[in-house]
């Protein structure tokens, strides 16, 4: 009897994945998908009524900071030009935002979507009206990191956007320093180079 319910124990844990961190079949649990993508549990949705740069704009009077990425400060090159894209994705169009924190500031750390699911804080990556922010890529699922990472050597490598000019990342504009980016995550599915 105890051999059975041992066997059935085993059974049980073996459906639920086991550990398979890899990427690949690392399923987040229900209700933390959006859109097919691996996402905080909070949510606003509603219309951008203010863009204030590359990645800051405002939903439902909440200031939020895409996650994942870094744009130009404004007094940078390339600046005005970031924010004036992700104004012209988002600026009076509904979006939905996804986040699980808030910053130091106060302001909503998340992913923003359009409507027909397309993400905004991938696309300004995509465009080169942003980095992609590899100091905080534990916080996002492998697949987001390859997909981040895969956009911006992509635009960098076709000189879009930011990388038309001599690019100078806002960490080290903001604080003379390069920002440290983790050889490992914590959750063990390692981090993107």
């Amino acid at each position: 009897m105890l051999r059975s319910l041992i066997f059935i124990f085993a059974m049980a844990l073996s459906a639920c994945g086991g550990g398979d961190r890899d990427g690949a079949g690392f399923a987040p649990p229900t209700g933390n998908t959006h859109c097919g993508v691996s996402v905080g549990t909070l949510r606003i949705t509603g219309n951008v009524t203010s863009v204030h740069d590359g990645d800051t704009i405002t939903v439902g009077g909440e200031s939020i900071r895409l996650a994942s990425i870094d744009a130009p400060e404004l007094d940078q090159a390339y600046g005005p030009s970031s924010r004036t894209h992700l104004a012209g994705m988002v600026l009076g169009q509904s979006v939905t935002v996804t986040y699980a924190q808030k910053d130091l500031y106060g302001r909503v750390v998340g992913t923003v979507f359009k409507p027909d699911c397309s993400r905004v804080n991938w696309n300004q990556v995509a465009s080169g009206a942003a980095w992609y922010y590899e100091a905080y890529q534990c916080e996002i699922d492998i697949r987001q990191r390859q997909a981040y990472a895969a956009a911006h050597a992509s635009a960098r490598t076709a000189k879009k956007g930011l990388w038309s000019t001599t690019a100078v990342a806002p960490w080290v504009h903001r604080n003379g320093v390069e920002a440290k980016v983790p050889a490992s995550c914590p959750n063990g599915d390692g981090a993107s180079n």
